[in-house]
């Protein structure tokens, strides 16, 4: 049985983004311009897995009915991005986590075919999406204009490779 274990703990580790419906929604290097993947970066996890990816208080996203996650991470010369994707048991859970998340103020929509928004705060850019079962999020460190946009166009490639995977 600590066989299986440590076989699937390896599995889940080695796993690229095109082994899960989920990952597959993540860019390929170069499809949002300028931005590559950053080698390594990307960490899928369901259920319990899902504190690989978001270190404190997954519980509370079960509850949500998220039920996987992944993050990869991408790179633009010097500026640096996260993008993360997760999968709700149901659409109405995405779309409720999402509302939650954008109910305060500062939230600026992005034209794409359902709900996207980012925001500004003094260290970063965040950008939000759900389309059906899947919210998700693009983290760009530094609230520079060129990230904004990176943020804005993450979100459009998003909603289109989502859309495509789901």
């Amino acid at each position: 049985m600590l066989i299986l274990l440590a076989v699937a703990a390896t599995v889940a580790l080695a796993a690229k983004p095109a082994d899960t419906k989920l990952g597959r929604c993540l860019p390929t290097s170069g499809e949002v311009s300028g931005w590559t993947i950053m080698e390594g970066t990307y960490k899928y996890g369901e259920g319990s897995g899902i504190a690989d990816i978001y270190n404190g208080g997954y519980e509370k996203l079960l509850d949500k009915g998220m039920t996987a996650a992944c993050v990869q991470s991408y790179k633009n010369g010097n500026r640096n991005l996260n993008v993360y994707c997760d999968e709700f048991s149901a659409a109405e859970k995405a779309k409720a986590y999402y509302n939650g998340e954008t109910s305060g103020d500062g939230w600026t929509t992005v034209s794409v075919s359902e709900g996207a928004k980012w925001k500004k705060t003094s260290s970063v850019v965040i950008g939000l999406l759900y389309r059906g079962k899947v919210h998700a999020k693009v983290v760009a460190k530094g609230a520079t204009d060129q990230q904004v946009e990176a943020v804005k166009s993450f979100l459009t490639k998003l909603s289109s490779r989502i859309g495509t995977n789901y």
